[in-house]
């Protein structure tokens, strides 16, 4: 936050986005413009926390996934709104904003982009999860100054990868953030980006060094083969898993079709998330979605004991009992059992 407390600000925009009230919304930030409010300090210090706290409505049960549509449309129109803001011209260059491939959470793309642009960069977004092969081709006819990838899970971390390797073919430097790597910046970096940049004014910091002195060709990152593995199989899995998880959690014998479909979702996500800690080999990667997993399903009525069984379900199955796969289950487990 920048020294102004725009907490009652956020408390309104929250307000008028969970009503899908896009008007009003609307009417708000540019009202906050008008009274001297930055562009940049609008969508960083307001509509960013006020997404937060949708998402935040949703882990706790409070908002349906249609609640959070709707409130994240608002969002997103009151953000095209603002776009019609001029650009303050203080920094020069160019940049390509980008989702990871597979990453179709596209509001913090969004709001870094329009941050940029506020502050004169001339900036291309690519919106949701666009193809790394077509990124590559943009990037070569575009030939800006550097690209910000923005990764919302980790789940979407080998798409992080596939974008920095087009863009370091052509000579592009990469900057990415985003929700998964907070707290870690150096994930960022283990998994092909030259650095992290986990707001805007770290991203212009980033542009204005690279004018003068470009970070030097990474080598090629090449994730754990046991990883694509993983995350490519892991719808596979999960199925096998349900079966094993229905004998350990008797309560799923009251679960509706579409219970076990979530259950068997969340299966799946675990595989995901174990591909995802073999990414950066680090065991936070899990243990930090074990942690907002449990969370979400007691909000819903499922206690921690079915996260559990769920683990034991997969520790099941011969591509998760051994190697390096079979120690991160093992420990979101102990994680789980502590």
């Amino acid at each position: 936050m920048t020294s102004t407390d725009h907490r009652g600000d956020v408390t309104r925009f929250v307000g008028q986005a969970v009503s899908g009230e896009t008007v009003a919304a609307i009417d708000f930030t540019i009202q906050l413009l008008d009274t001297g409010v930055s562009k940049v300090d609008i969508i960083g210090d307001v509509m960013a926390p006020a997404q937060r706290e949708v998402g935040d409505r949703w882990q706790r049960g409070e908002l349906s996934v249609a609640d959070e549509h709707l409130a994240s449309g608002v969002t997103e129109s009151a953000l095209y709104a603002l776009a019609s803001a001029p650009p303050t011209p203080r920094y020069t260059g160019s940049v390509v904003v980008a989702c990871a491939p597979g990453n179709w959470h596209s509001i913090a793309g969004h709001m870094i982009a329009e941050q940029l642009q506020a502050e004169g960069v001339a900036t291309a977004f690519l919106g949701a999860s666009t193809p790394a092969v077509d990124v590559g081709r943009f990037l070569a006819t575009y030939q800006p100054n550097a690209i910000a990838i923005t990764c919302a899970l980790p789940l979407f971390f080998s798409g992080v990868t596939e974008l920095a390797d087009v863009a370091h073919e052509l000579g592009v430097p990469v900057m990415a953030g985003g929700h998964a790597f907070e707290g870690h910046p150096e994930w960022a970096t283990r998994i092909g980006a030259d650095a992290y940049a986990g707001d805007v004014a770290s991203a212009l910091s980033l542009l204005k060094a690279w004018e003068t002195a470009p970070p030097d060709p990474r080598a090629r990152f090449v994730p754990d083969d046991h990883a694509r593995e993983l995350d490519a199989r892991a719808g596979e899995l999960a199925p096998r898993a349900l079966s094993e998880l229905t004998r350990r959690f008797p309560a799923m014998a009251s679960y509706s079709s579409h219970q076990r479909q979530r259950t068997e979702e969340d299966l799946a996500y675990m595989v995901r998330f174990a591909a995802a800690t073999l990414y950066v080999n680090d065991d936070a990667v899990f243990t930090e979605f074990l942690t907002w997993l449990i969370e979400l399903l007691r909000a819903r009525g499922v206690p921690k004991e079915a996260v559990v069984a769920g683990l034991e379900s997969l520790q099941t199955l011969p591509e998760l009992r051994q190697d390096s796969a079979g120690d991160i289950i093992a420990t979101g487990l102990s994680f789980c059992r502590a």
